[in-house]
């Protein structure tokens, strides 16, 4: 007799709570991001932009300080703004733990990729794909933010706005601008790397759980969204 399927973990709480500590805790070690980012060393800007070696400074400014710059801000207005979910400190602390990781590690990987940097059109492509990721999931978890706060919408659940061309394109936009950070720090092989494991993680784990989640809250409601929004994660590819 085979064992049942093992249940699919959820990385997020789904309780109500403001979570002042927790909060504070995620915001507090995003924010310290970018001195991780930076080596704990001031940001000159006359260093940055110094013309003796000023494609360097300029690689390196956009890599190690305005996109972990974006994504820290779009992040921490989430958690101020957006997100009425509990936030226990040990999770606040694991979840800014692994994004400044991932950062860390596409700044070190930027030192070495100066000659990739200076000839390959694809950090273009990728500072595009970052620009279009980022505000992706930022408009849409606003519009959904908005839907909640309206009375008139109470125990409903959102299917408008950007979430009507994938149920969970806030994560699709999340995995399209690490793969697009991850581009203009290492390369393709990095970009694919980083992006084969976020889209597998939503669609194998966070897809399916939360669809879990919100039939069980939302029963046909969310069914019918789910069959009127052909995608999951990222229009027209899932």
């Amino acid at each position: 007799m085979s064992k049942p399927p093992k249940p699919l973990h959820d990385n997020v709480l789904r309780t109500k709570s403001r979570s002042p500590l927790g909060r504070a805790v995620f915001v507090g070690l995003r924010a310290a991001d970018l001195i991780a980012a930076l080596g704990g060393s001031a940001v000159v800007s006359d260093n940055i932009w110094n013309t003796s070696n000023g494609s360097f400074y300029t690689y390196y400014s956009l890599v190690g300080l305005l996109l972990p710059l974006g994504s820290s801000i779009k992040q921490i207005a989430a958690m101020l703004f957006v997100s009425d979910q509990e936030t226990p400190v040990g999770s606040a602390a694991l979840i800014a733990f692994f994004n400044t990781v991932f950062n860390s590690i596409n700044t070190v990987l930027s030192t070495n990729l100066l000659d990739f940097a200076l000839a390959n059109p694809a950090v273009a492509l990728g500072v595009s794909a970052y620009l279009v990721g980022l505000t992706t999931e930022a408009i849409s978890e606003f519009q959904r933010r908005a839907f909640k706060k309206d009375l008139a919408n109470k125990g409903k659940p959102f299917g408008g706005g950007l979430f009507s061309l994938a149920t969970n394109i806030n994560y699709g936009g999340y995995t399209i601008w690490r793969a697009a950070y991850a581009m203009v720090a290492g390369g393709w092989p990095w970009a694919a790397a980083t992006f084969s494991f976020f889209f597998y993680d939503f669609a194998v784990r966070g897809v399916p759980v939360l669809d879990q989640y919100l039939a069980g809250r939302y029963g046909k409601e969310y069914e019918d969204i789910r069959t009127r929004v052909k995608y999951r994660l990222i229009p027209w590819v899932y």
